[in-house]
């Protein structure tokens, strides 16, 4: 049975799609990302903050991405030769708007109308993955560690697989264990590409290159650092409610004649030390950090990433054959075809829920 699967991530650069067989191979067989429409993308940036009308704001915002992934869907299934009715389902992530799973009525909200995906495909639509493992009292996140170990778990080598888009988060696979654990490490481009939006009006950071021009500021970075989602033990998750341009402010306003590129330089900094730190307090036996996401695109981020493990092989996940931007989208394929198969698709001990649940809901063709 042919899935796609479909996911846009905190970054909001665009959509990724891939194709799986499954059950029969679990890496995906084709894979595209598309850039949004730039009107888009504006509406999507600014539902990640609090503006006025924003039920209004988000209820336009929800059925002009379910037509786009619908759209685009449709464009990736011809592309590949095939026909809607070759496909079983597609598995839509959505884009998060907001993840609130410690409220005191928790929430995550993701948006692109499945209603609107299977009218304008006409093929069965899961999505809507968080809510159930939320209800469960589970963080609703992270989700991939099932898919990276199913993926990715070697017989004798312990591994993390790393992924970085605007949060980071890890998944731990050890040989000996019937599931991965794995939670956000925190920030991964989500500061990165705020700041260099704000002082360049770029939308990153090409290869690290604006951050390797500066230094790291060693007062801010110890601030930054400070931050108690650090030291909080899993399961754990964050995202842009948290880790936003604002909050960067707060914590460089006693800095007032710190350089932009320092500022740059220091927040790699900051998300690779995270990324480390975590791998050592929770994973210190591991040999493998694969990384997939958008972040592996950045050679300075890498290269101190590989600088701080030593120790271990630091390498993407086209190391391996696997295109490492296919593989969020590729997991929301597989998260659809254990819905349709009644399966669980949480990991308790990654997100925290109470036991174990089939994730989504079905919107039919």
């Amino acid at each position: 049975m042919l899935f796609v699967g479909v996911m846009t991530g905190t970054s909001v650069d665009g959509l990724d799609l891939a194709l799986l067989d499954l059950p029969t191979d679990l890496k995906p067989q084709a894979a595209r990302t598309t850039p949004f429409p730039p009107s888009l993308r504006r509406r999507l940036v600014a539902l990640s903050s609090a503006e006025s009308d924003e039920i209004f704001r988000m209820g336009e915002a929800h059925i002009e991405l379910g037509t786009f992934i619908g759209s685009t869907c449709l464009e990736f299934v011809r592309e590949l030769g095939l026909a809607p009715s070759d496909i079983r389902a597609i598995g839509s992530h959505g884009q998060t708007i907001r993840h609130h799973p410690n409220a005191d009525s928790p929430f995550s909200i993701q948006i692109g109308s499945g209603h609107v995906i299977a009218e304008q495909t006409g093929i069965d639509v899961v999505a809507d993955f968080r809510a159930r493992d939320i209800a469960a009292g589970g963080q609703g996140a992270p989700l991939v560690p099932n898919y990276h170990y199913e993926l990715f778990t070697h017989e004798e080598r312990v591994r993390v697989i790393v992924n970085i888009g605007g949060i980071a988060n890890i998944s731990i696979l050890t040989p000996e264990s019937a599931s991965a654990t794995g939670f956000d490490t925190g920030p991964g481009n989500a500061l990165l590409d705020a700041w260099i939006q704000e002082c360049r009006d770029k939308p990153f950071d090409l290869g690290g290159s604006w951050a390797m021009s500066g230094e790291i500021h060693e007062p801010l970075l110890e601030r930054l650092l400070r931050d108690p989602y650090y030291e909080a033990n899993p399961p754990k998750s964050t995202g842009k409610e948290h880790f936003n341009l604002t909050y960067l402010h707060d914590h460089i306003a006693d800095f007032p004649n710190i350089a932009q590129a320092d500022v740059q330089a220091t927040l790699i900094e900051l998300t690779t030390q995270s990324i480390t730190s975590a791998i050592e307090r929770e994973a210190a036996e591991c040999v493998d950090v694969i990384v997939c996401g958008g972040g592996r695109q950045n050679d300075y981020l890498m290269t101190r990433l590989k600088e701080m493990n030593t120790k271990r092989a630091v390498v993407t996940c086209e190391s391996l054959g696997i295109d490492g931007d296919a593989i969020e989208s590729a997991a929301f394929a597989y998260l659809a075809w254990q819905f349709l198969e009644r399966l669980p698709s949480n990991q308790p001990a990654v997100t925290g829920a109470v036991g174990l649940r089939v994730l989504g809901c079905l919107y039919p063709a």
